[in-house]
């Protein structure tokens, strides 16, 4: 069975308020203000920050929201392929019918920093806020500017490196529920273990859902 993750680009304003069925989404805010009313009140949300909703939500202010939806659908299920809105989705191979985490976090990179060559314990997608990397993914070395969208396996080793200043992505990762609170990081080699992470890891929330 596959659960999917999907990226979404939304712009809110007075004009152009929105509203989503019951989902489970995590809702980081790119730029501006939002307020997200759900049947439990009022969340405002600001620059930078994210938080998990899985009740049926509205949306007023003046934003961009980058979403991230984990569905019990794939995505040849997810409708049209053009949808403007999706930056990205993908399938990942866990059972839909038991407890996932869906962890969101947002990764800095002081300058000039880079990762040890490593893999994670579980798959996800990321999107670059700000700055630039080269990132190697497997056999696969690219530069990744701010506003790009990957998709990382965990299986495949990756070193990220930053070639501009304040270089940081924000990233959603689906989790077997065993991983709840764990680390996902796995050193490449013990050589690449003793190197420094190179990074600045903030978490958003690590929590159990069900689709």
């Amino acid at each position: 069975m596959t659960v999917s993750l999907a990226l979404y680009e939304d712009d809110v304003s007075p004009a152009t308020p929105r509203a989503w069925e019951a989902g489970v989404r995590g809702v980081f805010v790119r730029r501006g203000q939002i307020r997200v009313t759900t049947g439990d009140g009022n969340t405002d949300l600001e620059a930078g920050q994210c938080r998990l909703f899985t009740q049926a939500v509205a949306l007023s202010g003046d934003a961009q929201l980058w979403t991230f939806e984990l569905s019990a659908r794939p995505v040849s299920e997810h409708g049209s392929s053009d949808d403007p809105r999706r930056i990205l989705a993908h399938d990942i191979a866990l059972n839909a019918t038991k407890p996932l985490v869906l962890r969101c976090d947002h990764v800095a990179f002081p300058p000039g920093a880079e990762t040890p060559r490593h893999g994670h314990k579980a798959a996800g997608i990321r999107r670059l806020v700000s700055g630039r990397l080269i990132a190697e993914i497997g056999p696969e070395t690219r530069r990744i500017d701010a506003g790009e969208a990957w998709y990382e396996s965990g299986d495949d080793p990756v070193v990220g490196r930053s070639i501009a200043p304040d270089s940081a992505f924000v990233r959603a990762m689906v989790l077997p529920v065993h991983l709840h609170g764990k680390p996902t990081f796995i050193a490449w080699s013990a050589q690449e273990a003793a190197k420094p992470r190179g990074t600045q890891r903030t978490e958003f929330f690590d929590t159990v859902v069900r689709l």
